[in-house]
């Protein structure tokens, strides 16, 4: 437990908490990260349940990699199309909210070219948190990658 504006917060760990490269994996969704937890999933519902706020961070670097061509899995098994900050089920990352997005795209990563981009925030609907798998693709040629980090799930009063 830590504090975050002297409120205890739970933390919850997991094992791909470091950065992580994703290359060689062309089709959608094709690269898989199963996601495992330092407690049960029960435990965590738990913690959930009785918690006001939580809040996961996510983040995709990108070279050449397409955002929609990556999802995450909620707890339910759910493929989820938002990333970091944006609204459920909109389909798009922060900056898509409030249109800063490189070039105008849903998503930073979804302009595509050759320079390192970043979409990256915080996941906070407490229904399907936390994070269960990463999924992603457009990573097959030698050209392209990508990194995620994902972090340790926060919950508080």
């Amino acid at each position: 437990m830590t504090s975050k504006n002297e409120v205890g917060v739970t933390v919850i760990g997991h094992n791909s908490e470091s950065r992580t490269k994703v290359n060689g994996y062309e089709q959608r969704g094709s690269y898989r990260k199963d996601i495992t937890y330092d407690v049960t999933i029960e435990q965590i519902v738990a913690v959930i349940n009785e918690s006001s706020y939580c809040e996961q961070f996510i983040k995709y670097e990108c070279h050449g990699s397409l955002m929609s061509d990556a999802w995450w899995v909620s707890r339910q098994g759910k493929r989820m199309n938002y990333w970091s900050g944006a609204a459920v089920d909109s389909g798009k990352c922060a900056c898509g909210m409030n249109n800063s997005c490189v070039g105008g795209k849903r998503c930073n990563c979804d302009f595509n070219d050759q320079n390192l981009r970043e979409d990256s925030g915080f996941l906070t609907d407490k229904n399907t948190l936390p994070v269960k798998q990463l999924r992603f693709g457009d990573t097959g040629s030698s050209n392209k990658y990508g990194f995620h980090t994902l972090g340790q799930l926060l919950c508080w009063r």
